[in-house]
């Protein structure tokens, strides 16, 4: 396929290449709740958490994670599997500390 967008230019590389974006960019996403993680945690209080994002987001990447499972691409069931787990943590942590 990418041959077929950029020409057939070595695909072999050319595919090596956007997978390593892809996991380059799943690796980024994973880390990008770790520190409203850690913020919540130390702080014990999730008052900036948004529960309808946490959903909206959780749903999503359900959503792409069931995909990448149904066309076998490990980077992206491994990359949504760590962030879903990680949104999932964060969604705790907001039940837990949310203020009553």
């Amino acid at each position: 396929m990418g041959a077929v967008l950029f020409g057939d230019r070595g695909g072999d590389m050319e595919s090596r290449i956007f997978e390593l974006m892809g996991t380059m960019g799943s690796l980024i996403m994973c880390a990008s709740s770790i520190p409203q993680i850690i913020k919540t945690y130390r702080t014990k209080c999730a008052a900036g958490l948004s529960g309808t994002y946490l959903t909206i987001l959780i749903i999503g990447m359900s959503l792409i994670f069931s995909y990448a499972l149904h066309v076998q691409d490990k980077v992206f069931v491994i990359g949504n599997g760590v962030s879903l787990s990680l949104t999932g943590i964060l969604a705790v942590l907001r039940f837990r500390y949310r203020k009553t």
